[in-house]
């Protein structure tokens, strides 16, 4: 007979620190690994066979993981580095984000994982919104359900269990559900046309989606997504059809107000399966101890947690085992075929001379979705060497770009001007109209969400790359010095928010 206490750690999906198995580490359901995690495949591997291993007897706990490409990656060696899902968005190719899919589950079965909080489903909507930013596949609905079906069917096909996410939206909002609570203004009726379309075309075969910690004013002005039975429940299970296990994102997130045990207990009583903890083992104990008094004083019914560790248990029956560390992969080489795909022209010509060229670029600490402080990422001197480069900050003062301008000028050299959300940042964009106007022959490359591109009215040549990762530069080097085609469309609008 499984207890009360068993029933609350089998809802769990617990972060935790530390490379290696602690034996004190307490048993839960699943467990999530982060970068903290991570060193090496072979270490990560060793870590997840004695997660599996620590109760022979029983149902492996879920191992799950956020490896969405681009800069939301956990793992980033001895695995195909893979670019953001807006790359793939840009591409617009189905059989390709099938098999970035396959390459994906791929190298998590290679770790040890089973279930990969990834494709997002997430429209990118207003330029103000980087939480999601290059992590969504585009701002169409329709493009968006197709093409993360495509990439889902494909971690399927390779063995991992994929989960959706951020039902029912997080590309309405500017704001960050790391660092506040969000609320979606928008009406039903645009919601279901728009937003809720790429959740419903999964929704009836989905194994998991994951659910966002906003107020959707629409369907319920008073709780979050992840707390309101209207959501969960009305919305997603009975309107749409879902029937497999609705996971939170991280309780841990500013985005839960008040008490966390008490939030995880109304996450449950509206539907929730799955309650996501991402950093504190102590606070995923007080919510096991919340759930079991909930239990016994009649705030949570036996049955609502019987059938949430059901669900779970079906997951956790569903998950395949690991593969070989040194087993060939499927799509070698995928990863920068999309990114290469992916770059766009938006005008001009896309062939750059690295023996003549000044790569001016734009970095700093980049606020993208789980990854708050992120920095700026590779250069392309690692792809081209001949390359000269300056190194500008996010915002530059008048001494910086003084001091840069001067440089250009001296160096002789075509300026290669990389861009980073100029569309925030004032003294970038100023900065890059001047160089754009002062030279002809500059070209601009809007690296991330390409929404800064009506910026750039004084370039003669514009790209867009929608990433600074080791697979975006490499692909932008294949067009930019190896010349490739860049074949990419815009998959945002860029003119205007909605």
């Amino acid at each position: 007979m499984i207890s009360t206490s068993e029933w609350a750690r089998g809802v769990i999906a617990a972060g935790f620190q530390g490379e290696t198995f602690d034996p004190a580490l307490p048993a839960f359901g699943a467990y999530v690994l982060f970068a903290r995690n991570v060193s090496s495949l072979p270490q990560v591997r060793t870590l997840t066979d004695a997660l599996r291993a620590r109760n022979a007897d029983e149902t492996p706990p879920l191992i799950a993981i956020d490896q969405e490409g681009g800069r939301v990656a956990r793992l980033r060696h001895e695995v195909e580095p893979m670019p953001s899902m807006m790359a793939l968005g840009a591409v617009g190719d189905l059989e390709l984000a099938g098999r970035a899919g396959e390459q994906t589950a791929f190298d998590l079965r290679r770790a040890g994982c089973t279930l990969n909080f990834a494709p997002v489903l997430d429209l990118a909507l207003y330029r103000g919104n980087t939480v999601i930013g290059t992590r969504s596949l585009g701002s169409d609905p329709n493009a968006v359900a197709e093409l993360g079906a495509a990439f889902a069917a494909g971690m399927t096909r390779g063995g991992i269990l994929p989960c959706y996410k951020h039902f029912p939206g997080h590309g309405a909002t500017p704001d960050d559900s790391h660092l506040t609570q969000p609320a979606v203004d928008a009406g039903a009726a645009t919601l279901r046309a728009r937003d809720l379309v790429p959740f419903a075309a999964v929704a009836r075969h989905a194994p998991a989606i994951m659910g966002a910690h906003l107020v959707v004013r629409a369907f319920d002005d008073r709780h979050p997504a992840t707390a309101s039975t209207r959501i969960a429940t009305d919305l997603l299970r009975r309107e749409l059809g879902f029937d497999g296990a609705f996971v939170t994102d991280c309780l841990e997130m500013s985005a839960v107000t008040g008490d966390i045990a008490t939030s995880a207990v109304a996450a449950l009583n509206a539907g929730a399966d799955l309650l996501t903890v991402s950093h504190r083992i102590d606070v995923a104990l007080e919510i096991v101890a919340s759930v079991e008094s909930a239990v016994r004083d009649g705030r949570l019914s036996l049955d609502r947690l019987r059938q949430a560790y059901e669900r779970v248990n079906r997951l956790r029956d569903k998950a395949q085992t690991p593969l070989p560390l040194d087993e060939f992969p499927p799509h070698p080489g995928v990863g920068r075929e999309i990114a290469r795909r992916a770059v766009t022209l938006v005008r001009g010509r896309s062939h750059v001379d690295p023996l003549t060229t000044i790569a001016v670029s734009f970095e700093g600490d980049i606020a993208e979705g789980i990854n708050v402080r992120a920095s700026a990422g590779e250069s392309l001197r690692r792809e081209a060497p001949a390359l000269s480069e300056i190194v500008l900050p996010l915002d530059p003062t008048d001494a910086h770009l003084v001091e840069a301008f001067d440089a250009i000028a001296e160096s002789g050299r075509r300026p290669l001007l990389l861009a980073r959300r100029a569309h925030l940042h004032a003294a970038q964009a100023r900065a890059i109209e001047r160089v754009a106007g002062d030279y002809g022959d500059a070209v601009v490359v809007s690296m991330l969400e390409p929404f800064d591109i009506p910026l750039f009215s004084a370039a003669k040549h514009v790209l867009a790359a929608y990433g600074d990762d080791a697979a975006a530069i490499g692909g932008l080097a294949d067009v930019l010095f190896g010349g490739s085609f860049p074949e990419g469309r815009l998959p945002v609008n860029v003119d205007r928010d909605p």
